[in-house]
C-alpha cells in the first residue's frame, strides 16, 4: 500500500484506535505538527462509539475536520474507545460503513503494564477504591481492554488486514525516529518529517487530580458533551471553587465508575499468584497478535 485514499466528502482517512493507556496521546502529538497530516484540537472525538458521539450525526464528525488545510493529505483522529470490546460493540461496523479505506493504527503495550496504567488512572480519578489484586479480577475492563488480539479481530471482521498497523509502545519510546517512519510511511505522507515533539513524551494523567473526582467527572462529561466551547470548563472550574455538590447520574460516567469517592485505591502490588492468574487469562491472546505482527512480544514474558 503507498497510496492513501482521497480524503472522501471531508472525512478523516486515518483513525488510531487504542490502546487506552499505551502511549496514543504522545503519537497524536508527533503526528499532528507533521505538515501533510490533520488532527482536530480535540484528540479523542468518540464518534463511532453508540452512547457517546454517535448520535450527534455525520455532519458534527465532518465538522471535526473543516479546518484541514489544503496540503493535508491524512485527516485522522485518536480515541482509545474505540478499542474497549464487549464494553463498545459495533465500533468497527460503523468506521467501515462510514470510512471504509480509513487507515487504522492500533497502539499496545506489555498488557500487564497497561493493566497496572489502566488502574492507576481509576484510582488516580477517584473510579477505582480496590487493592489491583482485587480489581483487575472484579472488574473485567482491566483484562479485556489488554487483549490486543481480541480487539483486532473486531475489525478484521470489516477491515483488510493491509489497512491495520500494530505497534508497540516500547518501540514507541525506545526507537521513537524509526517507528514514526513507518507511521508516516503508512499513512503516504513525508516519512522523513522529523516532529518537534518528538523529544518528549505525553500522558493524559497529570491533571486528573486537579478537582474533587465527582467535580472532574461533570467537567470531562461537559467536554464531550459541548468538546467546541470552553464554558463547560468555566462552569466546572465554578462549581468546584464554591464546593458545591452536584448530583450527577450520566450512564457514560457510571460505565467506569466515575461516580465513586475520593480515593488513593488499596495495594498497587501484584502477588506472584495474581501475575500467574493474568499470565493465563492473557496467554492465548498474545499468541494469536503474533499472527498479526513480526514482534514475538518476548520481552513481555507471556509465552
Amino acid at each position: 500500500m503507498t497510496d492513501v485514499p482521497c480524503v472522501r466528502e471531508g472525512l478523516p482517512n486515518f483513525v488510531v484506535v487504542g490502546a487506552m493507556k499505551a502511549g496514543t496521546t504522545s503519537l497524536y502529538h508527533y503526528l499532528r505538527p507533521h505538515p501533510q497530516v490533520f488532527m482536530p484540537k480535540i484528540k479523542e472525538l468518540d464518534f463511532f462509539t453508540e452512547g457517546m458521539n454517535w448520535e450527534r450525526g455525520l455532519d458534527w464528525y465532518r465538522h471535526q475536520f473543516a479546518a484541514a488545510p489544503r496540503e493535508a493529505t491524512a485527516l485522522g483522529e485518536a480515541s482509545t474507545v474505540y478499542t474497549k470490546f464487549p464494553r463498545y460493540q459495533g465500533v468497527a461496523e460503523r468506521m467501515a460503513k462510514v470510512v471504509p479505506h480509513a487507515r487504522l493504527i492500533y497502539v499496545v503495550r506489555h498488557p500487564i503494564d497497561r493493566i497496572r496504567s489502566h488502574y492507576e488512572h481509576r484510582v488516580a480519578s477517584g473510579a477505582e477504591t480496590a487493592a489491583m489484586e482485587d480489581a483487575v479480577f472484579d472488574n473485567p475492563i482491566y483484562i479485556d481492554y489488554s487483549r490486543y488480539a481480541l480487539q483486532v479481530e473486531q475489525y478484521l471482521e470489516h477491515f483488510p488486514r493491509e489497512q491495520l498497523l500494530i505497534i508497540s509502545s516500547e518501540e514507541l519510546r525506545h526507537d521513537r525516529e524509526s517507528t514514526m517512519r513507518r507511521v508516516y510511511g503508512f499513512l503516504a505522507v513525508d516519512a522523513e518529517y522529523v516532529a518537534p515533539t518528538l523529544g518528549q513524551e505525553f500522558y493524559r494523567t497529570g491533571q486528573r487530580r486537579t478537582y474533587p473526582p465527582v467535580v472532574w467527572s461533570i467537567r470531562r462529561a461537559l467536554k464531550r458533551r459541548f468538546p467546541q466551547t470552553k464554558r463547560a470548563k468555566e462552569l466546572v472550574d465554578s462549581l468546584a471553587s464554591r464546593r458545591k455538590r452536584v448530583p450527577v447520574r450520566s450512564a457514560a460516567m457510571i460505565d467506569e465508575g466515575a461516580l465513586s469517592s475520593p480515593s488513593t485505591g488499596g495495594s498497587h502490588d501484584l502477588s506472584d499468584e495474581a501475575r500467574s492468574r493474568l499470565d493465563d487469562a492473557l496467554r492465548d491472546d498474545v499468541a494469536r497478535l503474533r499472527n498479526y505482527m513480526s514482534d514475538t512480544f518476548d520481552g513481555w514474558g507471556i509465552a
